[in-house]
């Protein structure tokens, strides 16, 4: 509207990474992708009217922030780019989700040999005591 950009695919995909991160940063991937399925085959229409509506608003609001709400709107009205920011989340909730699950796996292994070596000090312990009550009942006679 106001600002009349050309961005490269290089801007485009900083873009798409710089919004990953953002989600990814409040933990909000999840609901973010839910989002972003539902509105998916909304966004140029939807692009278009954040463009009526802000545009009154954009030049009190400062050249940067109408420029970096020009570039979102730009990037997220195509839906291959919102695809693309999809398959990044989903991508990055796999992840996370491998790595709950090793450290689950870890976790549990940790606490399976500290079950086996208690289990082990506790027989030693037993023995022990058995061996003493056998020296002490040897010695008494």
């Amino acid at each position: 509207m106001f600002w009349d950009i050309e961005l490269n695919p290089e801007d485009v995909e900083a873009v798409i990474q710089d919004t990953a991160k953002k989600i990814a940063e409040y933990q909000m991937e999840t609901i973010a992708i839910l989002t972003l399925e539902s509105l998916k085959p909304w966004s140029f229409v939807g692009g278009e009217l954040t463009r009526a509506a802000l545009a009154p608003l954009m030049p009190a609001l400062g050249h940067d922030l109408g420029l970096t709400s020009e570039k979102l709107l730009q990037v997220f009205e195509d839906r291959k780019n919102i695809e693309h920011l999809i398959q990044i989340l989903e991508s990055n909730v796999k992840k996370q989700e491998a790595d709950r699950k090793q450290k689950q796996k870890e976790a549990k292994q940790k606490k399976l040999e500290k079950k086996q070596l208690d289990e082990t000090v506790k027989k030693a312990l037993d023995e022990a005591g058995k061996k003493n009550r056998k020296d002490e009942s040897g010695s008494i006679q």
